[in-house]
């Protein structure tokens, strides 16, 4: 038996004295406004969704440039703590873009005020049949890739973590025994499960219990509502529970028994997570931590090696969080790991017939390299659904991290072989993940389009309506395939999306005086794969200077006659940019579709489209590589009006 622990969150403050914003000089005030410009556009909607920018006092705001004194000091003080973590953390990149970017620590911390405990179980199996016989810097798993994989969740602001840690954990447990992908509820186990306390904490290895005890409701039954009220909610009795086929509960530590339990399963672990390390990682290996205690469950889904040895963790905070809702967490480092990882781990026992499926041969692509700079901040891409995985691998060197393709929330059944896991694909290497412009078309489009992306259920943006367009930038993509093919950009051959977006963005620049763009075959690859996962109108996949919109669905020759996107990118933009002063008269996100699409240093193009449920239908396009005030030249030759009419000639 292990004794009982009980773990409260802690934050720990910076290193390093800050710097007020009120000693900065004037263009360095300049690049925090500009900055926090961008961050309000692509993150302000959903951070205050989640009850996550602080409420001013009307009559103690004093108003700079759109943004109150305190909001920049707020955001400076975060851009200081992503430096902090970057300078302890070489071997990761961070970023201030997420939704926690104008939270204290203090109230960064509350939200993961007493979010789970640890305790003891009933049963466990004994340590030594856990003993691992991976030996350190070999093989890899990757449960993300298996066909039992579901979205990342968001918990909101609700401290429940516990709770979506150990539902996706029983999700896993019972799709790799039965072949059965199911999609719970965490309502249920955080209003129902006595022994915890809800949005105020909880047990994951008791929430494990509860679930094999008693059964479970999925999630369309009993949906999930405390992230947005941050209330615990009355228990529910009224859905059908389902039984699922998971064993008793197992508890343990170390990072051998941890290693082992992954060539299984995914498992249920707790980690320090209240920090500035957890709060701005973007991707990577996190090689250091604060060294507080554990305040916060996720789940292992991983191990494998890049410039480090490492574990994969699944966070429940969205996709548009660290690395499409993961984050890589160094191995080998003894103790209770890094981050506390191994500190305390639970999960079910298998029960029923096991995958036989046996792992794809090892990879033998080598990671890509950390980029050297990120000329701006990158936000992370936009998923708000959750997506575990199943089923190892085993791998010496991960390929470039890419986000997973994740399933529709309707999931469905199939056979255990099918759902053992891929070879650890990716590399902890900094992906580039990050939201940018966003606009819809103000009349949304009328025909239908034969997609190649899966379909998805889209997510209405809360910021204005629909038809409002916001550009979002971010950096140049700073993570990369190691091998880059680009297509020509098509003529009159190439059809489809791709070729009307390569076409028309090549005509309205040559209008311009602008070079052509090509096809980044490679991270459209990757822009795809964020497509197909349904993040809804929301940026994210791939970083970089990145436009977002809705489009008309159709296919072949049918879709060059069509308008689509680039002109919806460009044509209320154009009007609004200031040729003069190379910039956008007003804020940048004013036009910043129009200045990601037109500035003269793209030269390639990677997009991602689907049509999800209830007829809504996205485009993603990033742009490599565009900046911030690019110098566009005047229309010549022709009209707007002649340009538009060109576009579907």
């Amino acid at each position: 038996m292990k004794t009982s622990l009980l773990f409260l969150p802690t934050l720990s403050t910076s290193a390093l004295a800050r710097v007020a914003y009120s000693s900065l000089g004037v263009d360095e005030q300049a690049d925090v406004k500009q900055q926090l410009a961008k961050w309000k556009t692509l993150y302000a909607p959903l951070a205050t969704k989640h009850g996550f920018v602080p409420e001013t006092g009307i009559e103690s705001v004093s108003v700079v440039d759109s943004h109150t004194d305190e909001e920049l000091a707020r955001f400076h003080n975060t851009l200081q703590d992503v430096a902090t973590a970057q300078k302890n953390n070489p071997h990761a990149v961070f970023s201030p873009f997420n939704v926690f970017a104008l939270l204290t620590p203090a109230e960064f911390s509350k939200i993961f005020q007493n979010s789970f405990v640890a305790r003891n179980v009933s049963a466990g199996q004994p340590l030594r049949a856990l003993e691992s016989t991976v030996s350190a810097g070999g093989g890899s798993i990757d449960w993300s890739t298996s066909t039992c994989s579901s979205p990342v969740k968001d918990q909101g602001d609700c401290g429940d973590c516990w709770a979506f840690s150990a539902v996706g954990t029983a999700e896993f447990a019972h799709c790799i025994a039965t072949g059965e992908n199911l999609d719970l509820s965490e309502q249920q186990v955080a209003s129902c499960d006595t022994a915890s306390s809800g949005c105020n904490g909880g047990y994951p290895s008791a929430a494990i219990d509860y679930q094999h005890n008693g059964g479970i409701c999925l999630e369309s039954a009993y949906p999930y509502t405390s992230g947005t009220t941050g209330q615990t909610g009355s228990c529910q009795s009224s859905c059908t529970k389902k039984t699922l086929s998971i064993g008793e509960t197992v508890q343990t530590e170390g990072e051998d028994p941890l290693v082992a339990a992954l060539n299984k399963q995914p498992v249920s672990v707790v980690v320090e997570a209240g920090n500035e390390v957890w709060r701005n990682y973007k991707s990577g290996v996190v090689t250091q931590c604060p060294g507080k205690q554990s305040d916060h469950a996720v789940i292992a889904v991983g191990y494998g090696t890049s410039t480090h040895d490492y574990f994969k963790i699944k966070n429940s905070w969205g996709a548009q969080w660290g690395d499409s809702g993961y984050i890589y967490l160094q191995r080998g480092v003894g103790g209770k790991g890094m981050c506390n990882v191994v500190e305390g781990i639970s999960f079910p026992m298998l029960t029923g017939t096991s995958p036989t499926t046996a792992p794809p041969s090892p990879s033998t692509d080598e990671p890509t390299a950390l980029p050297t700079s990120s000329p701006t901040p990158k936000p992370p891409s936009t998923t708000a659904t959750r997506s575990p995985t199943v089923g190892p691998t085993t791998t010496k060197s991960p390929k470039t991290q890419k986000p997973p393709k994740t399933k529709t929330p309707t999931r469905t059944t199939g056979s255990p072989e099918t759902f053992a896991p891929t070879d650890s694909p990716a590399t902890p290497a900094p992906s580039t993940s990050l939201p940018s412009p966003t606009t819809i078309p103000t009349t949304p489009p009328s025909k239908k389009r034969t997609t190649t992306p899966a379909t998805t259920l889209p997510v209405a943006p809360k910021t204005a309506s629909p038809t409002t367009r916001v550009p979002i930038t971010t950096s140049t993509p700073t993570k990369k395939p190691t091998t880059t093919t680009t297509t020509p950009a098509p003529g009159s051959s190439g059809t489809g999306i791709q070729g009307q977006l390569i076409m028309q963005t090549n005509k309205i620049r040559a209008a311009h005086g602008l070079g052509p763009v090509t096809w980044d075959a490679a991270l459209a690859a990757d822009m795809q794969k964020f497509a197909d996962s349904c993040p809804g109108f929301n940026h994210g996949g791939p970083e970089g200077w990145q436009n977002l919109a809705t489009f008309e669905p159709c296919s072949g020759d049918a879709c060059l006659k069509i308008v689509g996107a680039a002109w919806l990118w460009y044509n209320e933009e154009e009007t609004k940019w200031n040729y003069n002063a190379n910039k956008c008269n007003g804020d940048w996100s004013v036009c910043g579709h129009f200045s990601n699409m037109m500035a003269p240093g793209v030269t390639q193009i990677a997009c991602g489209w689907s049509q999800c449920s209830k007829g809504n239908s996205y485009v993603w396009c990033n742009y490599e590589s565009s900046e911030m005030n690019p110098v566009v030249p005047r229309i010549r030759g022709m009209t707007k009006q002649q340009l538009l009419a060109s576009l579907t000639a």
